[in-house]
């Protein structure tokens, strides 16, 4: 887990389309959402560590692994590229 600045919302806005278009996270919104202090874990996006003093959003009902899991400017990052995303792909 890295610690240190955040990268900037362009640079992470392209991490996440990257991320969901290979799978690494999902496209969509999970049915529910947890938010809460943070617990020391990394973000699914950033990979900085989400401190207690952070709010923490964590996806529920999502297979990732380990969960997935944002900051609360991260996960609003991944709504928008999940927003893009869709609209790239078009009608199923």
């Amino acid at each position: 887990m890295k610690n240190g600045p955040k990268p900037e919302n362009d640079a992470l806005l392209e991490r996440a389309r990257r991320a969901i278009a290979t799978h690494e996270l999902p496209l969509g919104v999970s049915s529910r959402v947890w938010g809460g202090r943070g617990s020391g874990k990394a973000c699914s996006l950033c990979g900085q560590v989400i401190g207690f003093n952070d709010v923490e959003i964590e996806l529920d009902g999502v297979d990732a692994g380990t969960g997935v899991r944002f900051h609360s400017k991260c996960h609003l990052l991944w709504q928008e590229a999940c927003a893009v995303e869709g609209e790239d792909r078009g009608p199923t």
